[in-house]
């Protein structure tokens, strides 16, 4: 997803803001603080786990946020298709992230995706292969992402991102090939 996950960094969680999200009975919102210590079945979930959540939650928001705010600016049908299918798909594993991130007592940051979506609404040139060099970047780096969380010790953690993965990868390669048809 993405992810993905440029100006708006995927990796920068530091930007993260409480959004006073609702929460869930005795899990804690399901955005806005910074992960907090969780335990999971008795073990201290890994440090490198509730990064992959914060990673995964901001990358995702990205290619949902970038893809909506293109698609009615989009000429390519091809291109349009493809950001139709990454809203679809990000936003699916995006609800399914939040829902294992709360299971395991893990606040994901909120991104203000306002600015992200005009910046992208306001585009102008040739914003089809603008966008898709975005997706290919941002798919790039979800894609390792992901590759790495698969071999979590903690097996909810893995089975999401082996389950994300190859959505990641399909993506990743239409991406690269509608890249290759508008140059």
């Amino acid at each position: 997803m993405t992810a993905a996950f440029a100006a708006e960094s995927t990796h920068d969680a530091s930007s993260a803001k409480s959004s006073g999200a609702p929460t869930r009975e005795g899990s804690g919102p399901i955005t806005g603080n910074m992960p907090r210590e969780s335990t999971t079945g008795g073990a201290a979930l890994k440090g490198s786990d509730k990064t992959f959540f914060e990673k995964a939650a901001v990358s995702g928001m990205k290619e949902v946020s970038v893809s909506q705010s293109v698609l009615n600016n989009l000429t390519n049908p091809e291109v349009r298709a493809f950001a139709q299918m990454v809203v679809s798909d990000h936003s699916n594993a995006n609800a399914e992230l939040m829902m294992l991130a709360s299971s395991k007592g893990v606040s994901l940051p909120a991104k203000d995706t306002a600015k992200l979506s005009e910046r992208w609404s306001k585009k102008t040139g040739d914003l089809d292969k603008d966008y898709v060099e975005e997706m290919v970047s941002d798919h790039k780096d979800a894609v390792e992402l992901f590759e790495k969380a698969s071999r979590s010790h903690d097996p909810e953690v893995a089975a999401f991102a082996q389950k994300t993965l190859p959505k990641l990868q399909h993506h990743l390669e239409m991406a690269k090939g509608l890249e290759k048809k508008i140059d």
